[in-house]
Formats: C-alpha cells, structure tokens, sequence
C-alpha cells in the first residue's frame, strides 16, 4: 500500500486545544481511502521536507516561548513552498509575525466564540479563542492557517477532503472512493451536521459528497 507521511511540530507542546487531533482525521481519511498513512514527529527542515502533510499547532505563551529558537531554526520558505500544511491558533500567529511579515495586532476585546469562515467555496466551522486580528482561514504558500479550533479538518469535512487531496497528491497517491470512506463520511456529515446545529445554527453546513 503506498503511503502519506504527515509530520507535526512539537506535536505534544503545540496541543493546547487538541489541535492535533487534525491529523488524526486527516489519517482516517487517508486510510479509508486505501492510502497507507504514517505520523511524526518533525523538528528540523530535512524532516519537514521528507512529509506530505505539516501539522503547526496551537500552544501556550509558556509553550511558543520555549519553542521559539527550534521553530526560528527552521527554513520557512521552503517548507510553505514545498509541502502543504496546516497552522492554527498561536503557530498561526507565530508565522505571521516571523516568516511571513503579516502586521498582527491585538485587539481591545478577546474573541471567544463558535464562528465559521470561508476557502473559496469552502464553509468551515471553529471556536476563536484570540484577542488577534489574523484572519480565521486563509492561505498561505501550501498551508492554511487559520484561528479556528475544533480540531477543524474533523469537523469540516469539506476541508478534511481538501487536505488530504493535497497529502496525496505531494505523496503521488490517488484517494480511492471506497466503501469504508463513503460510509465513514457518511456519519461524519451525520455528527458534525448536528455539531453545526448546536454551534452555528443561523450557518449552512455543507455535507461533503463524494
């Protein structure tokens, strides 16, 4: 079976909000999909660069501290160019204001609520938890970044597939529409159908058809 490698930075410090849960339904995607899947960890440029899919997660002032001089060591540049990626919360803000000269700035009040942005046609469902005015889901190079927590793949699916389309397309894989795959997606637009209802019932969940 041929295989995706997904990586993740300082996957067990950048966890604050079980971002990294991201990769976890990223990997059941994949594998329903007939597609071999493997997750770890990354500190360096070379093993950035051997993955398919990044994962930067969400940490602690404390956490984005003591990680600062690991994730400035990195080659930023190449890493967004060549592999796709997924950034949330502080390693959202951390990008922006060290790599890619994004202007952030605090607001007056903290945002702490259920919101949903949009990626092209794409609707995706989060929590804000930030007094920063980066946007809540936009692209940069091959990631997204976003300020939405969730974990957020797992509950849009839509985005999910975009994702692992980009995985498998870096590994030189194709994503099957398996039976295991339709019936999976199948209770996840169930579940998050009702999730979306709870958290965002003025919204329009977007149900992902394969």
């Amino acid at each position: 079976m041929s295989g995706v490698v997904l990586g993740t930075f300082f996957g067990t410090r950048l966890n604050l909000n079980g971002d990294q849960g991201n990769l976890l339904a990223l990997r059941r995607f994949l594998e329903a999909s007939g597609i071999g899947v493997e997750i770890r960890p990354v500190s360096n440029t070379d093993e950035a660069l051997q993955c398919n899919f990044l994962m930067l997660g969400h940490g602690s002032i404390a956490a984005m501290d003591s990680l600062q001089s690991n994730l400035a060591s990195l080659d930023w540049n190449r890493i967004l160019e060549s592999v796709p990626g997924l950034a949330v919360g502080s390693g959202f803000e951390w990008l922006a204001r060290e790599v890619l000269s994004v202007k952030v700035s605090q607001l007056e009040v903290r945002v702490s609520e259920f919101q949903v942005a949009e990626l092209g046609t794409i609707a995706a469902l989060g929590y804000r938890n930030s007094d920063s005015d980066l946007p809540n889901l936009k692209p940069y190079g091959n990631f997204i970044c976003t300020m939405l927590h969730g974990p957020l793949l797992a509950k849009n699916p839509t985005l999910l597939q975009r994702a692992a389309k980009a995985a498998a397309k870096s590994a030189g894989v194709q994503p099957k529409t398996t039976a295991e795959l339709t019936a999976w997606i199948a209770e996840l637009n169930r579940i998050n159908g009702t999730i979306w209802a709870l958290e965002a019932p003025e919204a329009h969940f977007q149900e992902l058809s394969l």
